[in-house]
Parts: C-alpha cells; sequence; structure tokens
C-alpha cells in the first residue's frame, strides 16, 4: 500500500501529499512567545485522520475524541488516495454522515471493514484495521503503553493476543481451539453459579414424600376398576367429540364463503359503464365521436350489463345454496352435541371417570413437582459432565501446544534473535528479549514476553514500541508495506536514539521500498540532524522528506487551519 493524498473540500486544510519512501509531518516554532507552542496545531492529527479514514472510531466517552468528532462533522469532506496492488483508490468521508465512498461507491458503515480486508485480501485471523493499528500506532489511549497493546485493548484481550502471535508467525489454530473450549467452559460456570443459586432457595424437605406418593398414584390408576362398559362409553364420547369439532370447522368455512359471495354481489351492484359519460369525457378533449360509434358503446354496455346481471343471478344462487347447507350443518351439529353431553352424562352418573380423572390430574401435578425440584441437580450432573470433557478436550489442546512450541523452537529463537539485531543498534550491552511462551492463564494458550533490561524507563519502552513494530514490519512487510508512529515515540528519547530510529527507518526503505509516515516536533528534528551515526546524505534525505510543515504562529499554518479547542 501507498499513501498518495489526503485532503479536503474545506480550503482551511492543508493537504498532505505523500511520496515514496520517508514522509514527516513536522510542527515549527516561528514565534519566541513561550505561550504559543507547537502541540496542538494538527501533528498527531494528521495520523489521527489517516485511521479515520480507513473506518477508525472516536469515543463518545473521551471528551477529546467527542469535541474532535463533533468538529469534523462541520468541517467538510475528505479525500484520501492509495494505491495497493497496482491499483489506485480513492476513499471520501463526510464525517456528519455515516457511509464511506470507494472510487465513487457508497459503502453503509457496518459493511466498510470487510470491503477493507476484501482489497487488502487478509488472513482468516487477520482484519485490516487490526493489521493497520500494529502498523500505524496513532497517538492517545494506551498505543504507546505496551508493545503489545497497538489495539488500545488489555493485555488480555483476545483478539489483540491473535493479531499478535499470528504476525510472528506462530500457529494460531491451537489458540482458536483452546479460546473456543475456555469461552464454553466459563459459560457453563455462569450458568452453574445461578443454578446453584436458585437451587438453594427451593424445598427439598418433601421430596421423597412427594415421590412415595407419586408411586402408589401410579399404582392405584394401574388397579382401578372402571365399569365393565366404561371404555366403550368413552370411546363412543370421543368420537362424538372428534366429530362435532370437524362440523364446527366445516360450519365456519361455509359461513366465510358466504361473506366472501355477499362481498361480490356487492360489488356487482357498483360496476356500470355509462357510455354518455365516456362522450362527454372526449367532448372535453375536442373529440367528438361519429354516431356509428356511439351506437357500438351502447351496445357493449347492453352486452356488460347482461353479463353483470347474469352474474348476480348465478352468485344469490350460490348463496341461497350455501345458506341451505350452513342449515343442515346446524342441525347435524345440535343433534350430535346432545348426543355427546348425555353420554358423558352416563360415565359421570358410574361414577368412574370422576375419581379416576382426579388421580390423573394429580400424578400430573407431582409428576411436574418432582420435575421442577430435581432438574437443577441433573442439569448440574449434566453441567459437570460438559465441563469434565472440555477440560479434557483443554489439556490435550495444551499438550500439543507445548510440543507445537518445542518443534518451533528454531524459528522462535530466529525472530527473537531478530528483535535482539534491532535492539542493539540502540543498546551495546544488551539485546534484550522477546519469548512465545505457554500461559499459566490457559485461555489463550500462549504468552509474549518482550523485555529490555532496565525497561522500566519510559525511554527504554518506547524504545521496546519501536524495535517490537519494526519486527513484525520485517516479518510481514508484503501485507500493506507500510508503517508509522506518532510524535510522541521520541518523547522520552535520547537525541541518539531519536536519530536511529530515522536511519533503521532509512535502511528499511531502501531494502523493501517501505513507506514510513511520522510526525515530529522542531526540537526533536534538530537534534536529530545533529547526530553523527546519520551520514550527511541520510540527512539530507530527511529534510528533503518534510511533506508538510506546521507552524504555531497562527491557526491557519496549523493542519485544519483553525482552532477547535
Amino acid at each position: 500500500m501507498k499513501l498518495l493524498q489526503l485532503s479536503s473540500n474545506n480550503l482551511n486544510f492543508k493537504t498532505i501529499n505523500f511520496k515514496n519512501g520517508l514522509n514527516i509531518v513536522a510542527g515549527l516554532q516561528l514565534t519566541e512567545d513561550e505561550k504559543k507552542t507547537i502541540n496542538g496545531i494538527g501533528k498527531s492529527l494528521s495520523l489521527i485522520l489517516i485511521h479515520l479514514m480507513f473506518g477508525a472510531k472516536l469515543n463518545n466517552n473521551k471528551p477529546k475524541e467527542k469535541k474532535l468528532k463533533d468538529f469534523l462533522k462541520e468541517y467538510g469532506e475528505f479525500q484520501l488516495t492509495f494505491t495497493h496492488n497496482d491499483k489506485e483508490y480513492q476513499i471520501i468521508k463526510d464525517f456528519s454522515k455515516p457511509e464511506f465512498y470507494i472510487n465513487t461507491k457508497k459503502i453503509p458503515q457496518k459493511d466498510y471493514p470487510s470491503k477493507l480486508n476484501e482489497i487488502f485480501i487478509l488472513d482468516d485471523d487477520l482484519t485490516f484495521r487490526r493489521v493497520f493499528n500494529c502498523f500505524a500506532r496513532r497517538y492517545g489511549g494506551d498505543y504507546y503503553s505496551d508493545p503489545l497493546r497497538q489495539q488500545g485493548q488489555p493485555l488480555t484481550d483476545y483478539y489483540q493476543r491473535l493479531t499478535n502471535l499470528k504476525l510472528l508467525g506462530v500457529d494460531t489454530s491451537l489458540v482458536k481451539q483452546q479460546f473456543k473450549v475456555k469461552e464454553q467452559i466459563n459459560k457453563l460456570e455462569k450458568a452453574e453459579e445461578i443454578i446453584k443459586e436458585y437451587e438453594k432457595i427451593l424445598d427439598k424437605t418433601n421430596l421423597k414424600d412427594l415421590k412415595d406418593e407419586y408411586n402408589q398414584l401410579i399404582q392405584d390408576k394401574k388397579n382401578f376398576k372402571i365399569a365393565p362398559n366404561y371404555s366403550v362409553i368413552k370411546e363412543e364420547a370421543d368420537r362424538l367429540t372428534k366429530k362435532l369439532q370437524i362440523l364446527r370447522n366445516e360450519i365456519q368455512k361455509t359461513k366465510n364463503t358466504i361473506e366472501k359471495k355477499k362481498y361480490n354481489l356487492e360489488a356487482s351492484n357498483n360496476i356500470n359503464i355509462n357510455p354518455k359519460e365516456i362522450e362527454a369525457l372526449y367532448r372535453e378533449a375536442q373529440f367528438f365521436f361519429e354516431t356509428k360509434v356511439i351506437k357500438r358503446l351502447k351496445d357493449a354496455q347492453n352486452f356488460h350489463n347482461t353479463l353483470i346481471a347474469n352474474r348476480k343471478k348465478r352468485i344469490e344462487l350460490e348463496i341461497k345454496e350455501l345458506l341451505l347447507e350452513l342449515e343442515k350443518k346446524d342441525n347435524d351439529f345440535n343433534i350430535i352435541a346432545t348426543k355427546r353431553d348425555k353420554t358423558l352424562e352416563t360415565l359421570n352418573t358410574q361414577g368412574a371417570l370422576e375419581e379416576y380423572s382426579s388421580i390423573e390430574e394429580r400424578i400430573k401435578y407431582l409428576y411436574d413437582e418432582i420435575k421442577e425440584l430435581t432438574r437443577y441437580e441433573e442439569a448440574l450432573s449434566e453441567f459437570k459432565k460438559e465441563k469434565s470433557t472440555l477440560n479434557v478436550e483443554s489439556a490435550l489442546i495444551k499438550e500439543k501446544s507445548i510440543i507445537y512450541l518445542e518443534k518451533e523452537k528454531s524459528h522462535l529463537e530466529k525472530i527473537e534473535n531478530d528483535f535482539r539485531k534491532i535492539v542493539k543498534k540502540f543498546y551495546d550491552n544488551h539485546g534484550g528479549s522477546l519469548k512465545i511462551k505457554d500461559t499459566k492463564n490457559a485461555k489463550y494458550l500462549y504468552d509474549i514476553h518482550i523485555e529490555i533490561p532496565r525497561g522500566s524507563s519510559q525511554a527504554i519502552g518506547e524504545v521496546e514500541i519501536f524495535c517490537y513494530d519494526i519486527l513484525l514490519y520485517s516479518l510481514n512487510q508484503k501485507i500493506i508495506n507500510f508503517l508509522a508512529h506518532d510524535g510522541v515515540i521520541f518523547s522520552e528519547m535520547d537525541p541518539r536514539q531519536k536519530a536511529m530510529i530515522f536511519k533503521i527507518v532509512i535502511e528499511l526503505i531502501n531494502k523493501y521500498d517501505l513507506q514510513y509516515f511520522v510526525n515530529i516536533g522542531e526540537n526533536s528534528l534538530n537534534e536529530i540532524l545533529e547526530q553523527d551515526i546519520l551520514s550527511d546524505e541520510e540527512k539530507s534525505y530527511i529534510e528533503k522528506s518534510l511533506i508538510l510543515k506546521l507552524f504555531d504562529k497562527d491557526p491557519k499554518s496549523w493542519l485544519m487551519g483553525t482552532e477547535f479547542n
């Protein structure tokens, strides 16, 4: 990927024209007024805007980000052009609207991330947004608090860790399997806690009594003596009840048909064709019929009226037939209903139905009570079985991961050695370490340990971040071949370390045709250009790479061309 231009239809905006290789946005001081500062003139905002054009979001819960969001809504339209795989793209974004445009095609906000993934054809484990965050750390949040927090998430975040492992060349299939298993275990444990709490409030003291009564009633039901003809009468009652239901449905169906017929009859009464109205209509348009045409219209009216009259007669006849059919079905229904009622009365007079039904109802009640009291125990038992199975599966995955680390030992040592080579350019006596180990928290399977001795120092922490980012780029330079940092990375470094960053970047530009974007303040820039570790040619290249100069003197010379707090 190569960025070409970031622009806006707001004429106050300072267009950024990118070029191959090194690109620097510099904040320069023109006034000696101590109250003036190069902070807040848009250096960091230049990289943030690129992120926003690529779909990053601002957090309304953070006052500064909300102010920027509100400002951008009123500012105007932005355009970002870039090339990837020899194809040029233009992204257009109006921040007062949700959608994006790519090469004039409207992309809904929800589809935008997947469209970027499609353009850059990334691995299933990698999304463009997460990859871009790794290769272009922006200002703010926790992006510069730790080498592994490129997404601004806690170190325990699964997808942040998955992305780092993937970019380090680790096979993540076991990581994904383990995460899925652990998520299932967590859900089971949460459900288990809820059930245990609910189980405490249930009264189990009479559970055995309920089971005893239930078993006794089951036996009583088996031994229950019913009158000899009871089953025959009951079958007859059931048959009559079923027949009544069928008749009830047929009666309703007939009523519905009658209503439809009546509606059609009413509609037929409202149909009329009047040739005089047609003639008057055409007369208004200054068009006159010949006499023979008027006669044909009248003939057509007569023919139509005859058809309507015949249709009405047919519908009226059908309604009469349906009413007779309905009357017959009503009579049949009443006869069968009377017979069914007498049959049920016979069953009750024999004294069998009421007592038998009472036993059945009590059995059903006891069954439901026992089930309610025991189903939580059964659920817990099932949870324990499933959890045990998942724990076994997790242990097997863990075992495979240990075997994998042993198998890939030489590859992982090479990655660490590459990291150490980068670190040694900053520190002569030590190269630090980068190790991938099996984690104590099996949910994530692998831990990444990055350390430069005396790494608690802020400056050493920033060197750690830079060296790790360079390592990831070196391992994955074909993904987007772009790298960026915010000027905050220089904040605690000494001048030599700052200069070393540019020396390493220039080497990568020459080796891989890297496009590197960074913003920097005037003091840091001057310190860098004074360092002997840079050749005159490298210093000249840095000076020629200043693609945009922002000045403190007046808001018009800031990135946005105006002040917005």
